[in-house]
């Protein structure tokens, strides 16, 4: 989970801090692309924040569907995530 914590941290600092100059966006003069950078960090620190609350709340679960469905939803916010980066 520090992995993925340190992955959002560096593409929104990264995007946010050079990826923006006088003239424009760096990322072929366009700005939603620079945009679309900073919000995929941002989502991912936030979804990383609240995965890490019910990473940490797991084992208090009784109902089985329910901790069926943060373990899906966790792989599925993954492998779009994934892509998205």
């Amino acid at each position: 989970m520090l992995y993925v914590q340190l992955c959002a941290v560096v593409v929104f600092g990264c995007i946010s801090d050079q990826g923006w100059v006088a003239s424009g966006c760096v990322y072929n003069n366009n700005g939603d692309a620079c945009r679309f950078g900073t919000a995929i960090g941002i989502i991912a620190f936030l979804a990383l924040m609240a995965f890490l609350v019910s990473d940490a709340m797991f084992d208090s679960i009784a109902n089985v569907m329910h901790k069926k469905y943060v373990v899906v939803t966790d792989i599925a916010f993954s492998g779009v995530f994934t892509c998205c980066f």
